[in-house]
């Protein structure tokens, strides 16, 4: 999936509204691939929001706001304080593999929807995402709400809607009505609705 403000650039349609201001600030000059899951399952330790780039990004988004549709359907929105866009590695915008937008100073992503009806939020303090492959990686007071109201928090988070998955493995704690669960390392469905906690730890805590 390829997109970029009102523009849809590689079939079926996914397009972006962004009801935000772009300045292009740039050229860019190099940057590292982000760290994602090996065949075992296994996440790399690399930080792919501290990687430091040569130049300048190419756009920057202050206060940015996107909606992204698929076949003409609402499936995501995002919200950001601040945005920077950077192009990938060989400059062809079809690989899956590289953040295009370095995500800052806080964010909420909508899940299944847009920011007034979705089927659940993820927050966090930084991230980088890539609009190609619908693929979001979140660092820093990560906080994942689905519709029950059950709330995933962690402090690195890993969201793909392509592949329909949540995963981490950093500690986790999940807040339901029955009570607390907590562990390390999770994998979950993209809307948070299905998950397993893959080291649970300690004993479950029933609320009074």
């Amino acid at each position: 999936m390829s997109q970029k403000p009102r523009t849809t650039t590689r079939p079926p349609a996914f397009q972006l509204w962004a009801a935000v201001v772009f300045f292009g600030v740039g050229t860019w000059m190099g940057c590292k691939p982000t760290p994602d899951m090996d065949r075992s399952g296994d996440e790399m330790d690399a930080d792919a929001s501290d990687i430091v780039r040569e130049g300048e990004p190419i756009q920057v988004v202050e206060k940015g706001y996107f909606e992204y549709t698929e076949r003409g359907r609402l499936i995501q929105a995002l919200e950001a304080n601040r945005l920077e866009r950077w192009d990938n590695l060989e400059g062809d915008n079809t690989q899956s593999d590289t953040p295009l937008w370095q995500v800052s100073e806080g964010f909420t992503l909508y899940i299944g929807g847009n920011r007034e009806r979705h089927a659940a939020t993820l927050q966090a303090d930084r991230g980088t995402y890539n609009d190609q492959a619908g693929r979001l990686e979140a660092w820093d007071n990560v906080v994942l709400v689905n519709d029950k109201g059950e709330r995933l928090e962690t402090e690195h988070l890993v969201w793909s809607h392509d592949s329909d998955l949540v995963y981490t493995t950093r500690p986790v704690s999940i807040e339901t009505a029955q009570g607390m669960l907590r562990g390390r390392g999770l994998r979950s469905d993209s809307h948070f609705e299905r998950y397993e906690i893959l080291n649970p730890t300690g004993s479950f805590e029933v609320g009074g």
